[in-house]
């Protein structure tokens, strides 16, 4: 005996549960797969602005009587400084590694990494309390036994994050109203579905106590066709049964017949016979 008996469920609930189970389990994912796929996206304009600039950076290096000058125009510099939401820093280190312009604390390439030429990398880094992303290139110098320059530009990544943000917003803010428009049509939809269930409900109500014959398939899904198939297997072994039920009471009142005929007849002749109250 159980001391909890399980809860009795409808087949309706079953299957709502298991559809919107994995769609409301699915959101969350959703969102946190946006904000990922948000940040790679908002920070792809930027990159490449960040590799342009380095590049321009990098082709105001020069060599002029064995030293490497760097000149950078007050407009290139005030262009830099331009922007409202970043902070931009720039960095260049001649042939020694020394200091040449820009920012000194600037986060330079681990020393096991070699120089590259002709292209950009990017890094993350932190400078003066925020995270930064960097990008950096490496610039031949035409000097004797001296290693070339490095030129890095850095930036703030506060219009990445808000970019990024805003894209998720743009996402999330209309699923609010996708995702109970789902599960308002998934509730409608299962509904529709299982009405011939309850056709076929109304259906069996509606016979007569004496009505064994088969049901019907039509109107019927795929699904509850062998439940139906059984029922009238039911149906037909229970009119077998009952037809052997007549049959015997038949037989019986038909070997019932004669003797009680002839307890009758013995009734009828034994006053006749002359026979004492106490045989009769």
């Amino acid at each position: 005996m159980r001391i909890f008996p399980k809860e009795q469920r409808s087949l309706f609930g079953e299957i709502l549960d298991w559809m919107l189970t994995p769609l409301l389990l699915l959101w969350p994912i959703t969102l946190v797969l946006t904000w990922v796929v948000a940040q790679n996206v908002a920070g792809n304009p930027f990159d490449r602005a960040l590799e342009y600039n380095v590049g321009e950076l990098a082709r105001l290096v020069t060599v002029r009587n064995q030293k490497v000058l760097f000149n950078l125009p007050l407009p290139a510099r005030e262009l830099l400084r331009a922007d409202e939401s970043d902070t931009v820093y720039y960095q260049l280190l001649g042939a020694r590694g020394e200091f040449l312009s820009g920012e000194r604390g600037l986060p330079v390439p681990d020393d096991d990494e070699k120089p590259f030429f002709d292209q950009v990398r990017l890094r993350d880094a932190v400078y003066r309390g925020a995270e930064v992303k960097i990008a950096v290139t490496w610039v031949r110098l035409n000097l004797a036994s001296a290693k070339p320059a490095l030129v890095q530009v850095a930036e703030t990544l506060e219009k990445r994050a808000a970019l990024a943000t805003e894209i998720v917003m743009g996402v999330m803010l209309p699923q609010f109203v996708i995702l109970p428009l789902a599960v308002l049509l998934v509730w409608v939809g299962l509904a529709y579905a299982l009405r011939p269930l309850n056709q076929l409900e109304e259906r069996i109500r509606a016979r007569k106590p004496d009505d064994l014959s088969t049901l019907d398939f039509q109107s019927i899904p795929l699904e509850v066709v062998p439940l139906v198939s059984s029922v009238n297997d039911l149906l037909e072994r229970l009119k077998n049964s009952i037809r052997q039920q007549k049959r015997l009471l038949a037989d019986a009142a038909d070997q019932l017949k004669t003797p009680l005929a002839d307890l009758r007849m013995q009734a009828d002749l034994a006053p006749r016979g002359g026979a004492s109250a106490d045989d009769l």
